[in-house]
């Protein structure tokens, strides 16, 4: 519970100091056209954000501290100095006192730098919605824009008598809309030269925000669902190969149905390939994270340790069987041993018609065939689409080499249990 304190509060610290950025972002602009916002309107608010920027620099020494304990203040004056330390400095400043409504007021839009850092943060821990956050955040600063935008074409336009404050906004933040995405109705006008000018930066930019919306949205939509793009891809090479090769219809379905059911349960990646990429002290946490139940459960494997353990759920590889597909057939040596995580199986007698058993999740089979090396003595078939576990003899041979006692333990309790387990 400490740790999540811990993470928690830096987090809605940084949250709080970002939504005072924003609103200082959007109340510095309105404060420097004087006919539009009495500065007394945002005084109230401006000492509040200046109050919150100073002890950001309070806070973000303190984080020092916490970081290295051992570390000379002027070591962290310099760390911090490095880290960005005049921007909040200066941000922090109150100009507002000092000036009045002034340019200098500007100042305050460094603190923009801090949200910037934050969005990136963010986007780097929360990979799974990357695409989603770089939309909204490209949302919130093309909103920040456009209100900068409106608050300059304000200030360029003489006041009309009798036209409200709120009504003057509406009317520029209109024309910024309809200039950004090049609709240009002409309803609103540049009169001098000006205006002018700033309308064709506007347009120019507007341009250039359009061409990025279209190609970057696009991008970040078929990015949103990244499993989904894949399996299309695999589709589209799967239909062209049994086009190519004249696969029977029937068998077409059966590989449609295939793909179908690996892209409903999300099984598009190889957990193989996933975990091969992740170095070996993750890859074994993950892995035996998902494959220490289905070991233990086995009742050969009982008390076997957890090193044996862990290289055994390194061997084991994921297959997928879909109904009516034979797993196992009376006769066949045996190579390799089930554990079931997903789906049932029927355990069958060679005639095909008795049904000695049906295994569920948890449940495992061909584990006797697996230790003694003899053939099947019944046959095992999917009931609906399986997912299962797959350890194979010779990574099973090669790993028992590593453990004599476990492997001599293990030879006698499948010679016990042969007679009551078929497979």
């Amino acid at each position: 519970m400490a740790k999540i304190k811990e993470g928690l509060l830096p987090n809605l610290w940084d949250l709080l100091v970002s939504v005072g950025a924003t609103c200082s972002a959007l109340l510095v602009p309105l404060e420097l056209i004087p006919t539009l916002l009495k500065p007394v309107s945002a005084g109230s608010l401006e000492w509040f954000i200046t109050t919150l920027y100073i002890a950001d620099v309070v806070v973000r020494l303190y984080r020092l501290d916490r970081k290295a304990p051992g570390r000379r203040p002027g070591d962290r004056l310099a760390a911090y100095w490095r880290g960005g330390m005049l921007i909040d400095v200066v941000a922090a400043l109150p100009v507002h006192l000092l000036f009045g409504p002034s340019p200098w007021q500007l100042l305050r839009l460094l603190k923009l730098v801090r949200v910037a850092q934050l969005m990136h943060a963010w986007r780097q821990r929360r990979v799974q919605r990357s695409n989603v956050l770089r939309l909204a955040f490209f949302v919130y600063w093309l909103l920040l824009s456009v209100h900068w935008i409106t608050c300059g074409w304000i200030s360029l336009r003489d006041a009309a008598v009798g036209v409200d404050a709120g009504t003057r906004y509406l009317q520029a933040l209109y024309w910024c809309v309809t200039t950004m995405t090049t609709v240009g109705y002409g309803d609103v006008t540049p009169v001098d030269n000006a205006q002018t000018l700033y309308s064709i930066w506007v347009m120019i930019l507007g341009v250039g925000v359009y061409g990025y919306v279209i190609g970057n949205v696009a991008t970040i939509l078929g990015n949103i669902d990244p499993a989904r793009a894949t399996y299309l891809r695999q589709m589209e090479r799967l239909s062209a190969f049994m086009h190519y090769r004249r696969l029977p219809m029937l068998l077409q379905g059966r590989i449609r149905d295939y793909y179908g059911y690996l892209w409903e349960k999300r099984l598009v990646y190889d957990e193989s390939d996933i975990l091969r990429d992740l170095p070996s002290s993750l890859r074994t946490e993950v892995t035996l994270y998902l494959k220490r139940d289905f070991i233990e459960s086995v009742p050969l494997f009982q008390g076997a340790g957890d090193a044996f353990i862990r290289d055994v759920a390194l061997e084991m590889k994921p297959v997928v069987f879909m109904p009516g597909d034979a797993i196992i057939r009376a006769g066949e040596r045996g190579r390799e041993m089930f554990f079931i995580s997903r789906g049932a199986v029927e355990v069958r007698a060679p005639n095909g018609r008795t049904v000695y058993d049906t295994l569920t999740e948890g449940d495992f089979f061909g584990e006797i065939a697996l230790v003694l090396g003899r053939p099947r003595s019944a046959d095992v078939y999917a009931v609906d689409y399986c997912d299962l576990y797959r350890l194979d003899k010779a990574m099973f041979d090669r790993t028992l080499a590593h453990y004599p006692d476990i492997a001599a333990q293990i030879q006698q309790r499948a010679q016990e249990r042969q007679r009551r387990d078929p497979t």
